[in-house]
């Protein structure tokens, strides 16, 4: 058995207290010890950073060659295919990957990283089937919202069939995208939904995403993307309320930029309740993700606080010191969290 540096110390930890409390003897302890061997951490980050380097090159490609339509209008003006043409024939591209995926899964499901890689050949593929398809059947006043909302339907079908967190992630993301366009286009262009701006609203959506975590968590086939949803769910939440506690309820860029930001104190100062109570249950229930992600932010409020009242008012050296001080305080602190063993 193989485990990393930080598995490792913890397992001869363990076997050390067990052996030096005369609960194995010294025999079973030396047995225990040579069962496992350390990973080979520099093998293990070359072929992350080979997996890196062909995703990095391979979207590249896909860029040159696809997403700038160049080649596609050349077979389309050659062989006169429409565009219902494209959009099947890169439906048919997306089921033989979704195909060679599984069968992949199958053969090597040890190879977690490298698998999800695989998938971003479809996510690629599905997105331009989607485009087409759309492009073809909706007219340009038709709701543009509705290609996002196939296209998280697609990524969400797709990802529960791979076990992908990968396509999870950007089903959500869909999703994200269509509930924004989708108001939008109830608001007949209006910035403003059921009397809220695009930060409340998104507040309220990324709150929906993360309460569904837990239904997520108690149904079986469904199971594994709790975790990926609780993240997904929890960044996109503080990033709209952090957004909200700036501009409030705020539809108006321009009025907004007229006002002093003193006039929002409330939002500042609800976001900032808000931090410090998650924070609180978070250290209470020992719950690392959240812990972790409301530390950031809670830092990120104090410099955007800073920024909004206090900006203009004091030495502008003296804030980068205590913002460098800042961040190595809790990336030291991250670093004794992450190296404390597990009880």
């Amino acid at each position: 058995m193989e485990l990393d540096k930080k598995e490792a110390e913890i397992v001869n930890k363990a076997i050390q207290s067990w052996e030096e409390d005369a609960k194995i003897s010294k025999e079973l302890a030396t047995e225990l010890r040579n069962s496992y061997q350390l990973r080979n951490a520099n093998v293990d980050a070359i072929a992350i950073y080979a997996l890196i380097s062909a995703v990095s090159c391979g979207l590249l490609a896909f860029g040159a060659l696809v997403i700038d339509e160049k080649w596609i209008d050349v077979l389309r003006k050659r062989w006169g295919f429409s565009e219902n043409i494209v959009g099947i024939g890169f439906t048919f591209i997306a089921a033989l990957f979704v195909y060679l995926a599984k069968r992949r899964q199958r053969k090597i499901p040890t190879t977690r990283f490298s698998n999800e890689v695989y998938n971003i050949t479809i996510i690629l593929t599905v997105g331009i089937a989607i485009t087409y398809w759309t492009r073809s059947l909706l007219s340009d006043n038709s709701n543009f919202a509705i290609p996002l909302l196939i296209a998280t339907l697609a990524y969400g079908i797709i990802a529960v069939l791979l076990r992908s967190t990968l396509l999870w992630t950007i089903a959500i993301m869909s999703l994200a995208g269509w509930w924004g366009a989708q108001t939008y286009f109830w608001s007949d262009g209006g910035f403003r939904f059921l009397g809220m701006n695009y930060p409340l609203r998104m507040t309220l959506f990324s709150l929906a995403i993360w309460a569904s975590s837990w239904v997520m968590s108690r149904i079986k086939p469904l199971e594994f993307l709790a975790e990926v949803t609780y993240a997904i769910g929890l960044l996109l939440f503080l990033i709209a309320a952090w957004t909200l506690s700036i501009f409030g309820n705020y539809d108006d860029l321009t009025g907004w930029q007229g006002l002093k930001q003193s006039h929002f104190w409330y939002w500042a100062l609800g976001f900032t309740i808000v931090l410090i109570l998650m924070l609180v249950y978070a250290f209470q229930n020992k719950q690392d993700t959240l812990r972790d992600l409301c530390l950031v932010f809670f830092l990120l409020n104090i410099y955007t606080r800073y920024f909004e009242y206090f900006w203009d008012r004091t030495n502008k050296g003296i804030f980068f010191a205590l913002l460098a001080l800042s961040f190595w305080f809790v990336g030291k602190k991250a670093e004794q969290w992450r190296s404390r063993p597990t009880a």
